[in-house]
């Protein structure tokens, strides 16, 4: 009769999961039994990929995802690879990435007749009154599979949670009984009568609201992080931006729109929104950092969003004149609609000269960084960027590079076919594993990894670096070497400018 990690792993592949990135342990050989098992009766299974480490299982299933489309899974030993693989979580949770992470526990049983059963001396080190707590505050649902019966529900609920919006990483750990134990029927339906949520649009009265807002406004701007997840969201995100004559700012988190269209002012929204009577904020968690900012008396603040306010979090503290939470993909056709039909404004093309004057001077300063850099002998972060668009613009770019970020990202510059993916969180060590789940799911896909010193120390280099040879995945991978933790020396220098 077929074993519960029989039917878990039957679930896995039933919901499209193409890797199981795995770091085991003594809780894992009954999953290793019925992989095996499996495979000898011909089973189609996810690829078994191992990681020496948690956060490289961790952070390689979130990589996976960016190149599939797909929600995959990693699996971790009890306790302790749960806590190992936190971090990682913090991650997905901020990008939105739905990911399944997964974990023995240890076993309740004393009597080792029992299948699973206590063991093993460690078995009641793993024992800890609250697992799931090492990740509760990432996750949006957690599961222990206590009894057999609950592992086909489970494994459905799990990525209908994963995949509804917004997205986000989902926990599920099996005592080593409960694994063991025979089952006839799993209880499996599936993702065709599984359904996760996706949200709605604008209104064509709140759309056109928007778009008239933005018209009428003397200094518009639009404000993201997020919204070039698909070129084909970044390519509404400009068009909208082209209708209406608006500026654009963004943090760098994704591809989000050219640096070199004429409506582009740059990575540093600080520097922007001050000045702005309208923000449109679509897909952005922190649209600017507050501290010291005078605003305009008279802005008004919309935010666009599957969760505009970032209900996830205690305190966040930005006006919010308007919400609209909405699929972005949606929300932006309709403002493209409504926007279609007021592009003949004359306030547009008037608003575009001048925003592309202040584009120009952003780039002449652009320019100007750079070659200071380059008379000084330094080999800059922005002149690593600019050669590697040079080489390879269509480059998959994976970013932790953290005070380096930004500098590389304005020498960078990619084709269409490029993109760019930075953490989100504010968990460092994620690219590693990141670029290896990455060219996994996505064979073909040139990945380049840049990442600050820190951030390569972080990141568990050595189980990373193993498992890529391990697994044929060339990586080239840039260390951009401040020789410091510079967020922190900049963090002390701001908060003790007249320190000892």
């Amino acid at each position: 009769m077929p074993t519960v990690a029989e039917w878990f792993l039957r679930g896995l592949a039933l919901h499209d999961v193409d890797a199981i990135f795995i770091n085991p342990g003594t809780d894992t050989p009954a999953l290793q039994e019925a992989y095996a098992s499996l495979t000898h009766q011909q089973v189609k299974l996810p690829k078994l990929v191992t990681c020496p480490h948690e956060v490289i299982a961790c952070a390689a299933a979130q990589g996976a995802y960016l190149t599939t489309g797909r929600a995959q899974v990693a699996l971790v030993h009890v306790d302790v690879g749960t806590a190992n693989a936190a971090g990682a979580l913090n991650d997905a949770r901020a990008s939105q990435i739905p990911v399944l992470l997964c974990a023995g526990m240890s076993p309740s049983a004393l009597d080792s007749s029992v299948p699973g059963g206590r063991s093993k001396f460690i078995n009641w080190h793993q024992d800890v009154p609250d697992q799931h707590a090492l990740v509760r505050n990432y996750t949006k649902w957690t599961q222990t599979i206590s009894v057999p019966a609950a592992i086909g529900p489970a494994v459905d609920r799990a990525f209908q949670i994963a995949n509804s919006e917004p997205q986000g990483p989902v926990y599920m750990a099996f005592p080593r009984e409960t694994l063991m134990s025979e089952l006839a029927d799993g209880g499996l339906i599936g993702p065709a009568r599984i359904r996760s949520v996706r949200q709605g649009t604008l209104s064509t009265d709140e759309a056109e609201a928007i778009v008239e807002r933005l018209i009428a406004a003397r200094n518009p701007l639009l404000v993201t992080a997020y919204v070039g997840r698909t070129p084909e969201l970044r390519r509404a995100f400009v068009e909208l931006a082209e209708l209406t004559g608006a500026g654009i700012t963004e943090y760098r988190g994704r591809f989000n729109a050219p640096l070199e269209h004429p409506q582009h002012l740059g990575f540093n929204p600080e520097q922007q929104v001050v000045e702005a009577d309208l923000m449109v904020v679509v897909d952005h968690d922190v649209p600017f950092v507050p501290a010291d900012l005078t605003l305009q008396d008279d802005v008004h603040i919309i935010h666009i969003g599957n969760d505009p306010i970032q209900q996830r979090w205690t305190t966040w503290g930005f006006p919010s004149d308007t919400v609209h939470s909405v699929n972005v993909g949606r929300a932006l056709d309709a403002l493209i609609a409504a926007a279609r039909t007021r592009q003949d404004d004359p306030r547009i093309a008037a608003r575009k000269v001048d925003i592309a004057a202040r584009h120009d001077k952003m780039m002449a300063d652009r320019d100007q960084r750079r070659a200071a850099a380059l008379s000084g002998g330094a080999i800059s972060p922005m002149e690593v960027g600019a050669i590697l668009a040079r080489v390879a613009p269509e480059a998959m770019v994976i970013e932790e590079a953290v005070t380096s970020g930004n500098p590389f990202a304005y020498g960078f510059t990619p084709s269409e076919e490029g993109s760019y993916f930075r953490n989100g969180g504010s968990y460092l060590g994620w690219a590693l594993g990141a670029s290896l789940g990455a060219r996994l799911g996505d064979p073909d896909q040139l990945v380049v990894t840049v990442v600050g010193d820190g951030a390569f120390m972080f990141g568990a280099p050595t189980p990373a670096l193993w498992a890529a040879r391990q697994n044929g995945v060339p990586l080239l991978v840039i260390v951009l070497n401040n020789e410091s933790y510079n967020s922190v020396v900049l963090a002390s220098r701001q908060d003790f400018p007249d320190g000892a």
